[in-house]
C-alpha cells in the first residue's frame, strides 16, 4: 500500500459510486444486449435478462449445439491456462543475481544458484497448492464461459479464493490502449450483514425496508498511477474499506475480455463473431422441430355419409372392433414433405460443422485419459492459438500474469524489482519454444538419413546442439553438461591411469622374467 496526497474523501466527493455506476451503465447497455442475445443461443444462464431471479424460468433454445460448443472450448482453455500438476508461471532471477549466487556456497556445501533455484521451485509449488486448496478453477471456468459468450468477465482475488462477477454486475472504464482506469462492482446483500454503524444510518431513514436487498458498491479508480479502492452502501461510505495500491499488479480486480479493441471499454465474445451461424442454426432447428411435429401428427378422415361414427373412432380403445368399411370410408392424412426437409437438414449439418471447427470440437487436442501430459497441453495451446487468433496473448497478459502476482501477494512474497520476474510458461511463450524444439527434431531426423552416425558426429557441434535443446525447453544445462575443461581433464586422467596400468604390467613382466 502507498500513501498519496490525494485523499479518498476527495474522490468520494466528486460522485457517489452508485451515481457513477448508473452513468456508466448507460454506456454498457448495448454491450449487455449483445451478450444476452449470444447467451440465449448458447447458455442463457450465463447472461440472464435484467431482473432475473433463480426462481424464474429461462428461455430454452431449440438446439443444444451452442451449449456443447461453449463447454467444450471452456474446458480446453481452462486446462491450458491452469494445467493440472504443472505451474503456469516461473519465477526467474535476473542474470546478475544468478551470477552472484554462483559465487556463494551454502552451509551444506551446495552452490548458491542451486539453493536459489530450489527456493524458487518451492514457492512455485506452494502457488500450485493454493490453486487446488482454494478451488480457483471453479470460478475461472465460469469466467471463461462468460468470455466466450459475453466477451467480458471480472475476477476478484480475495484471501479465500477468487470471486467471479458477471457482466451485468460491473462497469469498467479503459484508456485508448485498453488499460483499466475505473472499475465499479454492484452486489446485493441483506441489511443484517452490514456493520452496526451503517445499519443504524439506514434504519434511521424513512424509506428503510428490512426485507429489501441492499446494494453495496465497490469502486476502484486509478489516479496519478495509484489505485484507490473503497465501498459504499446506499451512498454511505464504509469506514475502513478504503485501500490504496501503488503497483498495478497489487490490484485484486482482474478484468478480462476476449478481444482487445482500441478505444472500447468492453471486449466482444467468440459467439458474437459467429452470431450469424448461431441464428441460422436456431432457426433451422425450430423449422425442423415444428415440421417434424406436424408430420408426426396422425389425423383420420371419414368419408361423408359413412356409417362410421367419428366419436366411436375418437373414443375407441386399443383392440376394440368398429363396424365399417375402412378401405373406402376411412383415410389417414399424410404430409409428404420428407424431400423438402432434406435442404434444412443439410444446412444444419453444414452450419454445425463450421461451428465445431471454430470452437475446436473436431480437433484432437487431448486424448481421453486421467493424466494429460505436458506435450498434449502444448499441442492444445498451439491449436487454440492458431485457431482463435491470439486469445492467449490477451489472457496471458490480463489473466495469468495478474493471478501469479496475486498468489505471490497472498503468500506475502514480494519480488525485488529488477531482480526477479514472473514468466508465463504456457500459451504463447510455450508455443515459441515448442516450435524451436520441433525444428531441432526435424533437423536431427534429416541428419539421420545420411546413415553414418560417425560422420554426423565429426561434423556436428554437439555442445551447441545440446545448448539449443536446453534453451527450447527453458532448462539451464550449465550444471548438467560437462564443460570442455572437464572433458579434457577426464581424458588426461584416463590416459594417466592407462599409463600407470601399463607401467605396473611391465614391472610384473620384468619380475617374472627375472625369476
Amino acid at each position: 500500500m502507498a500513501q498519496s496526497k490525494l485523499n479518498i474523501q476527495d474522490i468520494i466527493a466528486e460522485a457517489t459510486a452508485k451515481a457513477r455506476f448508473k452513468k456508466l451503465d448507460a454506456d454498457r447497455s448495448t454491450v449487455l444486449d449483445r451478450a444476452r442475445e449470444c447467451a440465449k443461443l448458447t447458455i442463457p444462464s450465463v447472461v440472464p435478462d435484467s431482473g432475473h431471479s433463480e426462481t424464474a424460468a429461462l428461455e430454452t433454445p431449440y438446439q443444444a449445439v451452442g451449449s456443447r460448443l461453449v463447454n467444450n472450448l471452456s474446458s480446453k482453455l481452462l486446462l491450458s491456462l491452469l494445467p493440472p500438476n504443472t505451474s503456469f508461471f516461473r519465477i526467474l532471477p535476473a542474470p546478475e543475481v544468478k551470477e552472484q549466487a554462483k559465487e556463494t556456497t551454502t552451509e551444506n556445501g551446495t552452490s548458491g544458484d542451486e539453493e536459489l533455484e530450489k527456493n524458487l521451485m518451492i514457492i512455485e509449488q506452494e502457488m500450485m497448492k493454493s490453486i487446488e486448496r482454494e478451488a480457483i478453477r471453479v470460478p475461472v471456468f465460469d469466467a471463461v464461459k462468460q468470455l466466450i459468450i459475453a466477451g467480458n468477465a471480472m475476477l476478484y482475488k480475495h484471501e479465500d479464493g477468487i470471486k467471479n462477477y458477471k457482466l451485468s454486475n460491473y462497469v469498467i472504464v479503459r484508456d485508448f490502449r485498453g488499460n483499466p482506469l475505473e472499475i465499479i462492482v454492484k452486489e446485493g446483500i441483506t441489511h443484517s450483514t452490514l456493520p452496526d454503524d451503517i445499519r443504524d444510518q439506514l434504519e434511521a431513514s424513512e424509506d428503510f425496508d428490512p426485507a429489501k436487498k441492499i446494494e453495496i458498491y465497490t469502486r476502484a479508480i486509478k489516479r496519478a498511477g495509484v489505485w484507490y479502492e473503497y465501498q459504499e452502501v446506499e451512498d454511505v461510505f464504509v469506514e475502513g474499506s478504503d485501500v490504496t495500491y501503488s503497483k498495478e499488479e497489487e490490484l485484486p480486480f482482474i478484468p478480462l475480455r476476449w478481444t482487445s479493441i482500441n478505444g472500447e471499454h468492453y471486449g466482444r465474445g467468440l459467439v458474437e463473431q459467429y452470431l450469424g451461424d448461431f441464428r441460422s442454426l436456431e432457426g433451422l432447428y425450430q423449422l425442423l422441430l415444428e415440421a417434424s411435429s406436424v408430420m408426426a401428427r396422425v389425423l383420420f378422415g371419414v368419408k361423408p355419409g359413412s356409417i362410421l361414427d367419428v366419436d366411436d373412432i375418437n373414443n375407441a380403445e386399443n383392440g376394440l372392433a368398429i363396424v365399417g368399411d375402412f378401405d373406402s370410408e376411412l383415410t389417414t392424412m399424410r404430409i409428404d414433405k420428407n424431400s423438402d426437409l432434406q435442404v434444412p437438414m443439410n444446412l444444419v449439418q453444414d452450419v454445425t460443422r463450421r461451428l465445431e471447427q471454430a470452437f475446436l470440437v473436431a480437433s484432437s487436442a487431448t486424448r481421453d485419459s486421467e493424466r494429460t501430459t505436458a506435450t498434449e497441453i502444448r499441442y492444445m495451446a498451439a491449436d487454440l492459438e492458431q485457431s482463435l487468433g491470439g486469445i492467449y496473448s490477451i489472457l496471458s497478459l490480463e489473466f495469468q500474469r495478474p493471478l501469479a502476482y496475486q498468489l505471490l501477494k497472498q503468500q506475502k512474497i514480494s519480488l525485488p524489482e529488477g531482480m526477479m520476474d514472473v514468466v508465463i510458461v504456457t500459451g504463447i511463450e510455450a508455443l515459441g519454444r515448442n516450435l524451436e524444439l520441433d525444428k531441432l527434431r526435424q533437423f536431427n531426423g534429416l541428419l539421420q538419413e545420411i546413415g553414418s552416425p560417425e560422420l554426423i558426429l565429426q561434423r556436428m557441434n554437439i555442445d551447441a546442439y545440446i545448448s539449443k535443446i536446453g534453451n527450447a525447453l527453458s532448462l539451464d544445462t550449465s550444471d548438467l553438461i560437462k564443460s570442455q575443461e572437464q572433458i579434457q581433464g577426464e581424458q588426461q586422467q584416463a590416459q594417466q591411469d592407462q599409463l600407470l596400468q601399463q607401467g605396473a604390467g611391465n614391472l610384473v613382466n620384468q619380475a617374472t622374467m627375472a625369476q
